[in-house]
């Protein structure tokens, strides 16, 4: 059967995903996969197509013969596109996109990537029930890459590695990190995707202006780090060995997939206890807002404490293995072959 994967990125499904399909039956193409995945629909004649909707410039955008033509399930991927988003308010709105709505009775399932997504969704759109697919990480490739890596760094390391935007609260992160930058100047601050600016709506001037002004004072703390983005998705993850503790403070998140490398890679990690964090990271440190520096700190100087995190960080990461959403995801797709 050929599966046509639309919009969906080789971070989100990794390869070992593809292939575990590939293992099963299925000949697989999607447009923004990795090779040799990588193919464009028109030249694929897909019989069924799992449809992420997007709004980047290059994703595919079906139409409702699309979806009448080709059996299609909804797989809501990004669902602040859907909702839309309040940047002043960081929440999600309460509408649904129109021209997805319109294509919702034609899609033979309706799937998410978890639970807070589906609630979220069954409440943004009346009438209409989400199954849960979660994502997965490559934990097989995650280890051959801890595996590669040489000598580990003698000092703590802590890491903040998100998209550079409001939603994920780039200000809030470097305000943190500077504080405890300032106190602990023998643990080194790591943070990741310099500069990976999304589109305008996510970051406004002012938090460009908030980073230039930032930059030179954490620059001269000696001990903030910034990393650009790797390469190769190796090269992250060989990296992901020297890191100690690892955070987020996002307002928005639906899965949380750096945050669980982190945690399966070694880091102790803390986040927010609030939209998908309780339910997919329940081995995380899961504070306030507020507290999200002190919980740091207490990682920063309780050795005993930060083992604990690790080892139940790394535990709950290692239930999310790609292999095993691939094969719900073809569950999925041939109950609507039946």
């Amino acid at each position: 059967m050929r599966l046509y994967l639309a919009n969906i990125e080789s971070w989100t499904f990794p390869n070992r995903g593809s292939e575990t399909l590939s293992e099963t039956g299925f000949e697989v193409a999607g447009n923004w996969l990795d090779p040799p995945f990588c193919r464009p629909l028109e030249q694929f004649s897909p019989e069924v197509v799992v449809y992420a909707p997007h709004r980047r410039l290059d994703a595919l955008v079906l139409e409702r013969k699309d979806v009448l033509r080709t059996p299609t399930i909804l797989w809501a991927l990004y669902p602040d596109y859907l909702t839309g988003w309040d940047r002043e308010k960081n929440e999600h709105k309460d509408g649904f996109l129109e021209s997805v709505g319109r294509l919702m009775p034609y899609f033979r399932r309706h799937v998410a990537q978890s639970e807070f997504t589906k609630r979220l969704l069954e409440d943004a759109i009346d009438g209409y029930q989400f199954d849960v697919c979660f994502l997965g990480l490559d934990l097989e490739g995650m280890d051959r890459c801890r595996g590669e890596n040489g000598a580990s760094q003698s000092n703590l390391t802590l890491l903040w590695h998100h998209r550079w935007r409001t939603d994920k609260n780039l200000q809030g992160a470097l305000g943190v990190i500077e504080s405890l930058a300032t106190k602990h100047s023998d643990v080194t601050f790591v943070v990741g995707r310099k500069e990976d600016w999304d589109e305008p709506f996510w970051v406004p001037q002012s938090l460009r202006d908030y980073y230039a002004k930032a930059v030179p004072r954490l620059s001269r703390l000696g001990n903030v780090h910034f990393n650009s983005r790797f390469d190769t998705q190796s090269d992250y993850w060989r990296s992901l060995s020297d890191i100690d503790i690892a955070f987020s403070c996002s307002y928005h998140e639906t899965f949380g997939i750096a945050l669980l490398e982190a945690a399966y890679a070694g880091a102790a990690c803390v986040a927010p206890n609030t939209v998908a964090y309780p339910e997919i990271h329940s081995g995380a440190v899961l504070v306030d807002h507020a507290q999200i520096e002190s919980a740091l700190e207490q990682l920063i100087e309780d050795s005993e404490f930060r083992s604990q995190v690790v080892h139940r960080c790394r535990l709950n990461a290692k239930k999310y293995d790609v292999r095993t959403v691939a094969e719900n995801l073809a569950g999925v797709v041939h109950q609507i072959q039946m």
